[in-house]
Order: structure tokens, then C-alpha cells, then sequence
């Protein structure tokens, strides 16, 4: 067993039963894993890889195998993902962008939909909202404590819906959340007495909002880019809440995404076509047809001049605007799909989230190296803040996939916190 010495202030306040004692990961009782304890050997979710347990290697080894990554193309004959594992450029993965800082494994997260992984958000290193349970939640790392910002569990209002939170951003002090039926809440985050706006994208049977970005536009303004599964990216004015345009695709659109100049829009889903369109009128400029299943995520490099997706062939391709009809790096997970893209907002890194385990930091200057996050659970998100020096993952105890087969797998999430130096006096390299 691995001894470490922690102070009764680092570990849980519930008290630990005899079948505690007895299982194999029963150091997991800690409240918080602290930098410090890391840096002593204390597994940053509190796992105790020690005698009654097989090796972290070898559970890792067994998670992978074992992992059936979910598709929705059917290969018969398996050359084109035979393919893509041949056309995988080689990474070195032994880098450290962001060390661990902090993981609160008090904090319980959830997710609404196994293929919507973009429920964590960090405005800023001491503002983190996450979503659990249909409530939307507020993490102070400064005070280390959360609170309740928005539950739509219950109405307490005739005006108010009740819906399982699909997908949510917040951006510009605004929250916006959305359903698995089309459904929407809105508020202000910079005054809490605001009001609270709903509405309903669409009344179609299929309406799911598989995505949301709050952004600025040219004409001014804030905007939410909301991609649902009825075939349609909306752009919604936040100071109305009205629709102001509609773009309608050949696929339901599970991601879209504003170029930096406002000009582009960037849009994946049910399909393995990637379509880049005119922001304005939704005219279709280009279409790449790379990918070998869906693709639910797709990001824009800061200067505008790389465009990333990622699909559930289990990679993220990179393309330069000027040349998009070939990816210029065909990035591979480990495990899974590629459920999440973003570049940082200085562009030196692309990180992508995989629905299980794992977290990569690519550096985006070649490509070439990167940073590999290893845990074990869902991951329901990740949040960079804006000024790039944080990190924050969300990990959700799985349930239907079991990652340890008893009931300490309920122990493993958490909110984890990474922290990046960054040179004051350094510019952006594009």
C-alpha cells in the first residue's frame, strides 16, 4: 500500500464504513487532492493504486481494450478505419503544458446526452460552471466552495420549462443553456437578480441543442450559435432572445463555429462531411469529405487560419483555410471519439477531449508534441480561461460504463484544476 502522510483536514468529513477499509481504491475519501499531496504521491483523484489493486498500468491496458468506442457508420469491411489508423501522424505525448493544481472531488458533475461533452466552463481562474443533475452550478476556486446559478429540474413560474440540459456556454457574463426538445434558458451572470428567459427553438420531434456559442458579431452585438439536431444553426439575439437567422444543412448539425473575422462558419454533424459556409447567408464555400463517421466538434485557431474537427472515427483533423481540401494533421485519441476541440486563445495549443479517460494538449505550432491527461471517468467538459492559465476538467463517475466494476466508481469524478506558465513578455507566434 502507498503510505503517504495527510492531515486529518485533507480527507472527507462522512465517515468510512468497514466496506471501506476493505475496498481496493478506499483512499479515495478525500475531499480535495491538493498540488502538495500530489507532489507527495497521492493519485490526483485519490485512487490508491497500492496491494488489493492491479497496477495503473494494468487497469489502463484493460480500460482500452475493453472500451467499445461508440459509432454511427457501420464499415463492413473495416479498411477506411484500417485507414485512418495508417494516416495518424505520430505525436510525442510526454510533454507538460499544465501541471495538476488542484482536483475538488466533492464537486458531482453529470452529463445529458453520452455525445455532448461541452458542460464546463471557465470565465475566469476563479469562475467555473458546470452542469449536474439539470442545475447549473457556480465553483469557486478562491473560496473553494459552489453554489446553485440556474435549475431546471423544477418551474417555479408558469413561464419556466422543465428539460434535461443538453448542452450550455457562458460567455459575455450570459449562461445559455439547451434541452434535448429543443428547449432554452437564458440569464445574466453579472446580476443575480435577473431574470431567467425560456424558450423552444423548434417544435420538431428532433430538436436536441447539441451546441451553443456565445459570441460577438460584426454588426455588434452578442449572439448565440445554436446548432440542433433538426438540421438547423439559429443565431439568437441575448438582448431579445429573438432568432434573428436560420440556417438550414443536409445533416443534423451537432457543432458550429464562427471564424475570428465573423466571416465563416465552420459546421459538422450526422454526416462525414465537414461544410464551411458564408456567417451571412449560410452559402456553402467548401466541403471536405475526410472523416469516416460524425463529427461533433469543430474550432478555429485564433488568427483564423486553422480550422480543427473532430469525429467519432477517433480523430481531429486540422486544416488550413487557404488549402482545406486536405488536412495538414490527422491527430488520433487513444480510446475514444473526439467529443471536444478548442484552441487555446493565445493559439500555441489544441486541446481535445475524448468521451473517456483522456484530455490532449497539442502544441499548434507543428503539431509534433503534446500533453496527454490520463484519468479515468467520464469527461463531461473542459474549460480554459481567458487568459489561458487555467485549465479545468470536468469528470463524471461513469454508470453505465463501469470503469472498476464496484461501487467506488461513484468516487472518481471530480473537478480538476492545471495550471500553465505563461511568459509575460511572449507574443502570439502565428
Amino acid at each position: 500500500m502507498l503510505l503517504v502522510e495527510i492531515s486529518a483536514g485533507e480527507l472527507r468529513t462522512s465517515n468510512l464504513t468497514e466496506d471501506d477499509l476493505d475496498d481496493p481504491l478506499f483512499d479515495n475519501f478525500y475531499a480535495a487532492i491538493t498540488e502538495d499531496m500530489y507532489g507527495r504521491g497521492v493519485d490526483m483523484q485519490g485512487i490508491n493504486w497500492g496491494d488489493g489493486m492491479s497496477s495503473r498500468d494494468e487497469w489502463r491496458k484493460r480500460r482500452i481494450k475493453e472500451y467499445i468506442n461508440y459509432q454511427c457508420v457501420e464499415d463492413t469491411q473495416m479498411s477506411p478505419l484500417v485507414q485512418v489508423t495508417k494516416d495518424i501522424k505520430e505525436v510525442s505525448n510526454d510533454c507538460e503544458f499544465y501541471t495538476f493544481k488542484h482536483a475538488q472531488l466533492t464537486e458531482k458533475l453529470s452529463i445529458g446526452h453520452f455525445q455532448l461533452r461541452n458542460l464546463l466552463w471557465a470565465t475566469s481562474k476563479n469562475d467555473v460552471y458546470y452542469m449536474y443533475d439539470n442545475t447549473v452550478r457556480h465553483w469557486s476556486p478562491h473560496l473553494s466552495r459552489s453554489r446553485e446559478v440556474l435549475n431546471v429540474q423544477t418551474a417555479s413560474a408558469p413561464q419556466n420549462l422543465v428539460f434535461t440540459i443538453s448542452s450550455m456556454a457562458c460567455a459575455e457574463n450570459i449562461l445559455f443553456t439547451g434541452g434535448l426538445e429543443g428547449e432554452i434558458a437564458c440569464k445574466r451572470l453579472d446580476d443575480e437578480t435577473a431574470p431567467v428567459h425560456y424558450g423552444v427553438t423548434a417544435n420538431h420531434i428532433s430538436s436536441i441543442v447539441n451546441h451553443i456559442n456565445i459570441t460577438t458579431i460584426r454588426q455588434g452585438g452578442v449572439k448565440a450559435i445554436v446548432s440542433s439536431n433538426d438540421k438547423k444553426t439559429r443565431f439568437i439575439n441575448l438582448d431579445t432572445m429573438a432568432i434573428e437567422r436560420k440556417m438550414s444543412f443536409p445533416f443534423e448539425v451537432n457543432c458550429s463555429a464562427l471564424s475570428p473575422d465573423k466571416q465563416l462558419l465552420c459546421v459538422v454533424g450526422d454526416a462525414k462531411e465537414t461544410l464551411i459556409v458564408d456567417a451571412a447567408t449560410g452559402k456553402g464555400l467548401t466541403l471536405i469529405n475526410e472523416h469516416h463517421d460524425f463529427s461533433f466538434a469543430c474550432c478555429w485557431s485564433p488568427d483564423g487560419r486553422l480550422f480543427a474537427t473532430g469525429n467519432q472515427d477517433k480523430t481531429a483533423r486540422v486544416y488550413d483555410i487557404r488549402y482545406p481540401a486536405r488536412a495538414l494533421h490527422i491527430l488520433g485519441g487513444k480510446a475514444g471519439s473526439i467529443r471536444s476541440l478548442q484552441f487555446t486563445h493565445d493559439g500555441r495549443y489544441l486541446v481535445a477531449a475524448e468521451p473517456i479517460d483522456f484530455v490532449h494538449i497539442f502544441d499548434a505550432s507543428n503539431f509534433e508534441s503534446s500533453q496527454v491527461i490520463d484519468m479515468f471517468g467520464e469527461v463531461s467538459g473542459v474549460g480554459i480561461t481567458p487568459e489561458d492559465q487555467v485549465l479545468f476538467i470536468g469528470m463524471v463517475a461513469s454508470t453505465k460504463d463501469r470503469v472498476f466494476g464496484s461501487k467506488t466508481d461513484s468516487r472518481i469524478g471530480g473537478l480538476f484544476e492545471f495550471q500553465r506558465d505563461i511568459n509575460p513578455t511572449s507574443f502570439y507566434y502565428f
